[in-house]
């Protein structure tokens, strides 16, 4: 016997209306979806002339690199790049919004690489700082074995190491 749990009504994975309310919902969502994307659209086309101006306020590199981005695209693909040139025409308005997205990402890097250490950076700011130090006098050391006292007698001779004799080991004819 399989007993199937029911939590009293419909189960979790039914939708109300079936079929025709998923269409239903489908179709409100993108209705919905199309009003909201549209009132952003002119909310930004009102907009885009202030937010390019923004943009170029905190970074101006924005705009060379986006050239430079499309013009290697332009290199390498020059159909998507025909493409994302159109789209950036139609849909102006969100990309200036980007723009100015991307000026305000590229600030924050560079404040998170003064911040947290690029070394070539921060080698720029540091002044030239010199370290204390004491100078101690010494005196040459001499090679081992020729102490100014005896230049003349030889170096001491090491004793060779020698090596203990084998023993005879019982196990040896196991192996041969």
């Amino acid at each position: 016997m399989m007993y199937q749990f029911s939590s009293g009504g419909r189960g979790m994975n039914q939708f109300p209306g079936g079929g025709l309310g998923c269409l239903i919902t489908a179709v409100a969502v993108a209705v919905g979806g199309y009003y909201l994307l549209q009132g952003l659209y002119y909310l930004l086309l009102w907009a885009a002339p202030a937010l390019l101006v923004l943009a170029l306020i905190i970074n101006w590199r924005v705009f060379p690199d986006t050239l430079r981005t499309w013009v290697n695209t332009l290199k390498t693909n020059p159909l998507s790049a025909v493409i994302s040139l159109g789209i950036a025409v139609l849909a102006f308005p969100f990309f200036s919004f980007y723009l100015f997205l991307k000026a305000l990402g590229y600030r924050k890097m560079e404040q998170l690489r003064q911040q947290y250490g690029d070394p070539n950076a921060r080698r720029a700011e540091q002044k030239e700082e010199f370290a204390s130090y004491e100078e101690l006098e010494s005196t040459p050391k001499e090679p081992t074995g020729q102490s100014s006292e005896n230049k003349d007698s030889p170096p001491p001779i090491k004793p060779e190491i020698q090596v203990p004799p084998k023993e005879d080991n019982r196990y040896d004819s196991f192996f041969k």
